[in-house]
């Protein structure tokens, strides 16, 4: 199943191409789900019904197993695309690799969906049926048995479950609670943030108002200083208003100090 990347290939993750990491990532999971399926199919072929037990279980944990290597494949298949798709940025990867890459694919989703379909097969789910209502199935008294003591224990079973159902469905209040509590703070920021920052674009707009005023008023100061000098060098202008500014300065400290 496996391919060994060839020495034109063993930096491509560097450049950009994850195949490879993926690929890693899928032989892991598809090692899983053998894994589970060998014991799987021990349990299926048994005969004792105490082993028959875990054939429920097992059938989960190896639909799950399948689910997430299924996923991985398009992932992988991905990258093929993308390699395929920009050919000029990943024009070390020849066409022999991209061929090797797709049939890697290929037969992955084969060995995948081989294991998928005997685990879904009718005859298992009718094997896993008949375990799960014969878990269920209350015990059925002996002759010399009190048949109250079986009628008490189909009711105690029923009002564990119902029970069990309860709390189920408390958990599932208090989550939808404390999301809808999460939503709600999350609301109250984004809308104190909202009007901070309609706050902090208002002070904005007033100085930059102030600014053009001031700018305005220095324009026409210098306008009038240029007219009365009869000069429009800007450098002279602005020299004559710092000296006028430090002289009124003198003249303040002098009369009031």
């Amino acid at each position: 199943m496996a391919t060994t990347p060839t020495r034109a290939t063993e930096n491509v993750a560097a450049s950009g191409d994850p195949y490879y990491v993926f690929k890693d990532e899928l032989e892991s999971k598809v090692s899983s789900v053998h894994q589970k399926y060998v014991k799987w199919k021990s349990v299926f072929d048994a005969k004792d019904s105490v082993t028959m037990k875990e054939l429920p279980a097992l059938t989960t944990q190896i639909t799950t197993a399948i689910a997430s290597a299924e996923k991985s494949v398009k992932f992988l298949e991905q990258t093929i695309v993308m390699v395929e798709a920009n050919r000029a940025k990943f024009e070390h990867i020849d066409n022999a690799e991209i061929a090797s890459r797709k049939a890697f694919v290929s037969s992955t989703r084969m060995e995948i969906l081989a294991v998928s379909s005997e685990v879904t097969s009718e005859e298992a789910k009718a094997r896993i049926m008949k375990v799960e209502q014969k878990a269920l199935k209350p015990l059925a008294p002996a002759p010399s048995s009190d048949p109250s003591r079986y009628e008490n224990h189909n009711a105690r079973f029923l009002a564990e479950e119902t029970a069990r159902q309860n709390d189920i469905m408390r958990d599932q209040d208090k989550n939808i609670d404390t999301l809808h509590k999460t939503v709600g703070r999350l609301n109250d920021v984004a809308v104190t943030i909202n009007d901070e920052v309609k706050t902090q674009n208002g002070m904005l707009k007033d100085l930059s108002d102030e600014v053009d005023t001031a700018q305005e008023q220095m324009n026409f100061v210098m306008d009038k200083m240029s007219k009365l000098l009869k000069t429009k060098d800007k450098c002279q202008l602005g020299l004559i208003v710092f000296l006028s500014f430090v002289l009124a300065v003198m003249l303040f400290l002098v009369i009031y100090t």
